[in-house]
């Protein structure tokens, strides 16, 4: 069913725990939030559970899995087999379904169109047809988070996991002290899922410091200045997502755009 929200104009900080935490035994879902190009919610099933196959003719759905075992079946491709922070992606008109495995439930972020319903059902043949010939970033229908980090190695590293008419999700891999350069986005809201480690974001002026750890979301409305830091040991792990044309303002010198709101 299509929900139509308003886009908040704070910045928000998701913890998922919190979430959980209130929520009794699976299925059970809850809507988060929407940048305005997407709506963001969380589902938790239990192993076994299988949602109802259905297409979006009009948009790429995606997902990121936060516990758990997760199976996609993706058009007639083969399955795919997913777990905790992984990146799911399905392209438009092609059928899809999704079903928990293992032994604990699962939780995986959905990431859709705000017109989105699951009206348009489909069948699957008995004929496999071979995955779609994209070995590597972006827009794979399985991006594994173990296969990223064994590829790429110490940080700092960036890549996009998505790019599509909607949304670019870049994975940013960091050490412990790294930051990105302040800056802010005239024009789109960004947010990020923390997928592994311990992050601190500086948004705004003289708001209260916002500490993230995996498995939290963090949003920052359009305009907002934010400064972003890796704090814990190890490799700090966070998906980014921006609108496609991710435009950086970093000096209010940029006559291009509007200073930072604070």
């Amino acid at each position: 069913m299509t929900q139509t929200r308003a886009v908040s104009a704070e910045p928000q900080h998701i913890r998922i725990s919190d979430i959980v935490a209130k929520h009794e035994e699976p299925p059970w879902s809850e809507w988060l939030f929407t940048d305005g190009r997407n709506n963001v919610g969380l589902i938790c099933d239990a192993p076994g559970l299988e949602n109802d196959a259905h297409i979006h003719k009009d948009f790429n759905e995606w997902w990121i899995v936060l516990q758990g075992e997760v199976i996609w079946e993706i058009g007639d491709y083969p399955q795919i087999r997913a777990k905790a922070g992984d990146v799911v992606i399905c392209p438009k008109r092609q059928r899809h379904s999704i079903k928990t495995v293992g032994t604990e439930p699962s939780l995986r972020l959905y990431i859709n169109a705000p017109w989105s319903n699951h009206d348009n059902r489909g069948e699957r043949s008995s004929i496999l047809q071979p995955a779609p010939d994209v070995t590597k970033p972006p827009n794979m229908l399985l991006s594994s988070k173990e296969s990223l980090l064994e590829s790429f190695g110490e940080p700092p590293w960036t890549t996009s996991l998505l790019d599509d008419e909607r949304n670019k999700a870049n994975l940013i891999g960091h050490s412990q002290g790294m930051t990105n350069n302040a800056h802010w986005h005239p024009d789109f809201n960004e947010w990020w899922t923390i997928l592994q480690g311990d992050l601190t974001f500086q948004v705004g002026e003289d708001r209260p410091l916002i500490e993230a750890t995996q498995g939290d979301i963090v949003f920052v409305p359009e305009g907002m200045k934010h400064f972003i830091s890796s704090v814990g040991k190890g490799i700090s792990l966070r998906l980014a997502v921006t609108n496609s044309e991710n435009q950086h303002i970093y000096t209010a010198d940029d006559d291009s755009a509007p200073p930072p709101i604070s």
